[in-house]
This record gives C-alpha cells, structure tokens and sequence, in this order.
C-alpha cells in the first residue's frame, strides 16, 4: 500500500485527508522549482481546498522538511510528518490530535524536551547532513534547531518616509517587532504590501542582508561622490540599499538575465533611482571592460551561492542539495570575482558577500581572493541569523592597494 493511500475509504476524515494530501505532494514534488511556487501551483490546480485546508497542508508539507536527515530512514512519511509536527509546531495541532494524543498533549514543550521524548528515532545532529563543510565560526546545534523556525519577515524603512511607515502601521493595527530606528519584523505570513508602498518607502530585506554594506561605512566619510557596481544585481536589494546608505553614488548595476534587469527598471523607478547605468553580463566567462562606463571605486559582488545559510526559510533545498554542489558554486564565485575586479579603481574596494555557512564559499575564497587577485582584506564576518529568525550571511571587505 502507497503512502498516500493508506487512508482511503468509508471512515476517512479531514485529518487523514489533509496527510494524504501533503504527502502526494512530498512525494510528487522534484525540487527543481522553490517549494512556495510549487505549492502555489498546486493549490491553483486544486481549487477544493478551501483556506484552511490549505494552511494545514501547507504546515504538514514545511514541517516535514524542517527535520532534514534527522528522522530514522525506517519511518513512514506519514510517521515523519507527525513527528516533525510535534517538534516544530508549538500549538496543539489536529493530526497529532487524532493519532498521536500524548504527543499532541506535550505540545507547548521546549525543544529539547521533546526531542528527549523522540530519541529513539529522531537525533538533531543529523538535521543537516554537510557537517563537514561548515565554517567553524557555525555552531552545529543552533544552526540545526534554527530550521524548526520560520525565520520573520523584515523591512527596511527608506530615508525620509519613517513616520509615513509608522503612521500606516499603527492606522492599521498592525503587529511588529522595532528591530533598530529603520528595520522592522513581523510575522512571515503579514501582507505588508498591502500596508506599505514597497520600494519607495521600505523595502523587503532580511535583517542581515541589511547590515551587509555596515562594512562600507567608512567609505562614506572618505568619498562623497564615487562610482558603485552591483555587478551580481539580482532582485537590486543591495543597489538601493547603498542607494540609501552612500548617497550620491554613481549606480552600475548588471546581471547575467536580460528579464531581471526589465524588472529591476521598474525597482528603480519606484526607488526614485533614475540616474544608473545597466547592462547584461555573464562574469563567470567574460570581463566587462567592453560594458561598464567606469573604473569603480565599490564593487558589490553578492555572488551565486549554496544559499545555505537561508535554508530555515526555505528547507525543502536541504533536501536536494549535494556536496558537489559547494565546490561549483566556489570555482564559480572565483571566476566572477576575479573578472570584476579587472574595473576596480586603485585604493578601490570590493564588498564580497554569500548567504552561505559553507567554509569553501567564504574563508576559502577570502584566502583566494588575497593570494590571487592582489585585494587586502578589510574585514570579514558572519552575520547569524538563528538567534533573531534572520538569516546567516557571510561579508567581506577588500581593498586593492597594488597595480596588476
């Protein structure tokens, strides 16, 4: 008998159907997409769900993934959704209810006390099965438990509308967390696109990717005017917020997809950046002297990565991740970095970030970059999320100080 069908007949109910459901679903889903999208597709498809179907499937299907390798391969997918249940959910829950009621009873548990009522099949080391491959500066067991929590939602309040952000949200009672004078958390399922006018007044930004350019800040004081390339553009998060930060900057953005760079002009245009210059751009095969107006004084290389680091927001990727993986994304990261930095002025700087905890694609790569490509490195860190339900990321600050 398949998992999704040992409930069928006469005496099924919503419970029993709501795990038939969600482990269609698990078993069903490849990864080759983001499992939010997936879910969203399906639920278009399946229009009898109603909204609260929805949400119970949705929590069986997150939860589950939120366990990693850490439950006993002998157990079924239905006995691994209830038991990633009962460690992550934190209120009583109806499929643990129906058939697992002493769980469902010890619910509002700390953590460890019901992982010590699991042991037997369950062990928090194996959560995340890539040890070997983490930063030093990664303590293990925090960054294990840091999956069974949705990490918040963050904003980044922009210069000049912090009372228009507090006037909304106070008007429509909305809850959240004062982080520091501009950032903000709420809850991840809060529309705050609804409520604020993203891009102009706040952006949508995790609390550590914030703090990324904080490594700039003496920048600022030594230069008033300089030329700044986002050279791994993506979504521009990082462009407007050095936007924000360094002021009267000559913006350079790239990416290596056209259509990004189509959606990044209508960013912008609600941003207010008009003045900028873009263009398409694969540094992991060519240089970009042909394309790029200016010798730069910052490069902003916020590379391709594992995403490691991010992995509590998004936990199905644990599962479809391989070691293989980290070495490619490391050659990769050398090759765009190394093609950058042929436009970085002298006395320039090159800020490289990942969201990544893995060593190759951080302290690995900062050895590279100082060996091979004559930068001197400023300073580095770990931003760590798992204390605050952010997420993780790596920065580092490099100057060139010698001729090629």
């Amino acid at each position: 008998m398949q998992n999704g069908e040992q409930f069928s007949g006469s005496n099924r109910t919503f419970v029993h159907r709501h795990l038939n459901y969600a482990i269609t679903i698990i078993e069903k889903f490849s990864g080759a997409e983001p499992f939010h999208l997936y879910l969203k597709k399906y639920f278009s498809a399946n229009k009898k769900h109603g909204s609260k179907d929805r949400k119970q499937i949705t929590s069986l299907c997150y939860d589950y993934f939120r366990v990693g390798f850490a439950v006993s391969s002998d157990i079924s997918i239905q006995e691994k959704m209830l038991l990633a249940t009962f460690l992550v959910e934190k209120n009583p829950s109806a499929p643990l209810e129906k058939l697992k009621p002493l769980w469902n009873e010890k619910i509002h548990l700390d953590t460890f006390s019901k992982i010590e009522m699991v042991r037997d099949v369950f062990s928090i080391d194996k959560i995340f099965p890539f040890v070997d491959e983490l930063s030093k500066q990664i303590n293990i067991r925090d960054f294990c438990l840091s999956f069974f929590i949705q990490p918040k939602l963050f904003i980044r309040i922009r210069p000049g509308y912090k009372q228009a952000v507090f006037d909304k949200l106070k008007s429509t009672q909305t809850s959240f967390e004062k982080i520091n004078q501009n950032s903000l958390a709420f809850s991840n399922n809060e529309k705050v696109s609804d409520i604020i006018n993203l891009d102009k007044e706040a952006v949508i930004q995790d609390y550590n990717s914030q703090q990324t350019l904080n490594l700039t800040s003496y920048i600022k004081a030594q230069a008033s005017d300089i030329s700044v390339w986002d050279c791994c553009a993506a979504s521009g998060g990082k462009s407007i917020l050095a936007f924000d930060l360094l002021k009267n900057i000559r913006l350079t953005v790239s990416d290596t997809r056209k259509n990004i760079l189509e959606n990044l002009k209508k960013r912008f245009t609600k941003a207010g950046i008009k003045n900028y210059h873009s263009f398409v751009s694969d540094l992991s095969i060519s240089r970009p002297q042909q394309t790029i107006l200016e010798k730069q004084d910052l490069i902003i290389a916020d590379v391709p990565c594992s995403g490691s680091g991010t992995w509590a927001r998004t936990p199905e990727q644990l599962y479809f991740f391989t070691k293989k993986k980290i070495d490619d994304y490391a050659i990769l990261q050398q090759k765009i970095v190394s093609n950058a930095i042929k436009v970085l002025n002298e006395n320039g700087y090159l800020l490289y970030i990942t969201c990544s905890v893995f060593k190759k694609e951080n302290e690995d790569n900062i050895d590279f970059i100082q060996k091979n490509l004559n930068l001197q490195l400023i300073k580095s860190e770990y931003l760590q999320g798992d204390k605050m339900q952010a997420d993780t990321l790596f920065a580092a600050l490099f100057k060139k100080t010698t001729g090629e």
